[in-house]
């Protein structure tokens, strides 16, 4: 059921619409939004971070945008419409690498690598313990050997005298069917059976690489390629490896924060955070973090006035509040006090 206003209400009500108005036009916004974040951050010292919300809350909020929230299928378009105009933008034309990435930085990251042997040490033993490293290492060593062999022996390579090649030519063209076959099968399990100390070796001289040295082979490529363009990318990475790759990283985002891992971790970091700076109050915990008096206030008058001016000119923001305060004048309480007052 609809209320009615009474004549006096609805006066105080017009009063109070042009008020705030009057508040939020130009000429007084700034002095409103100093005024009212002032008056936060007056308040910010009496509250504490475990005064304004709980762990429990937080989580919630998190979980709900972080896990359960499923963007629409507009999304893949959107990835498609972002990476084909971030690859072709003409920006990467004027960029080199070391504008992205100055010298320090890269020599800074490139020492702690380095320093963390254990690490470097343990993924180069994974590495040569693996089939796959296996494999690779013996059709190296197959294909060179044959390679070595037949040069020498029938191409007429470093070992190849005129009689030698003669005789090797004449040897291949009077071997019995499968003869061929036969050396490339008993050279083959040659390689398998060396094949353990191979990577043993191979082991022992990824280890032994001296750091210092690594180090300048690496500066000395970062020198070389540091003033090459961001564009060279282009000739190794297509656009459609770009939307592919972002599509990939969505579909694997939308899979891993289902695990418990994911939460368990972004549960732990929230309970983190409060333990730190549950009782710290609120100006303190804005300080920590870097949020200045001077940042809300920029924010707040770079945003605020274009939005308000906005709904004003689309005759928004009267009528929103009016829709606000209406409800107070129809109040029963508003009409006894009005009823009094007379």
């Amino acid at each position: 059921m609809e209320h009615t206003i009474a004549p006096t209400a609805e006066a105080l009500l017009n009063a109070h619409v042009r008020y705030i108005l009057l508040q939020l036009n130009a000429e007084n916004l700034q002095t409103t939004l100093l005024t009212e974040i002032d008056l936060i951050l007056a308040n910010a010292p009496l509250i504490t971070l475990n005064e304004s919300v709980t762990p429990e809350m937080i989580k919630e909020t998190v979980h709900r945008y972080a896990v359960e929230l499923e963007l629409g299928g507009g999304v893949f378009d959107i990835i498609g419409d972002i990476a084909r105009t971030v690859y072709n933008h003409e920006i990467h034309e004027k960029t080199a690498l070391n504008d992205l990435m100055s010298d320090k930085q890269l020599t800074d990251m490139l020492d702690k690598v380095l320093e963390m042997k254990d690490f470097r040490e343990r993924i180069i033993r994974e590495l040569v313990a693996n089939p796959m490293y296996s494999s690779l290492a013996s059709d190296v060593l197959y294909h060179g050997i044959r390679g070595y062999l037949w040069q020498n022996a029938v191409g007429g390579g470093g070992l190849g005298t005129k009689s030698l090649i003669k005789f090797s030519q004449t040897m291949l063209s009077k071997a019995p069917v499968g003869f061929e076959e036969l050396i490339e099968f008993n050279l083959r399990r040659y390689i398998q059976r060396s094949i353990s100390a191979v990577l043993v070796e191979s082991e022992r001289f990824l280890l032994q690489i001296d750091a210092e040295k690594l180090r300048d082979t690496l500066l000395d490529i970062w020198h070389e390629l540091k003033k090459q363009k961001v564009s060279l990318a282009h000739q190794f990475v297509t656009s459609l490896d770009v939307e592919e790759i972002l599509v990939m990283c969505y579909e694997f985002w939308r899979e891993f924060r289902q695990t418990e891992y994911f939460n368990v971790l972004l549960n732990s970091g929230i309970d983190a955070f409060f333990n730190r700076y549950g009782d710290t109050t609120l100006d303190v915990l804005l300080e920590e973090v870097g949020i200045t008096r001077a940042m809300l206030v920029a924010d707040a008058v770079r945003f605020a006035p274009p939005i308000l001016k906005m709904m004003k000119d689309k005759n928004l923001l009267e009528p929103m509040i009016r829709q606000h305060l209406v409800g107070f004048y129809q109040s029963e309480e508003v009409s006894h006090i009005l009823a009094n007052a007379e």
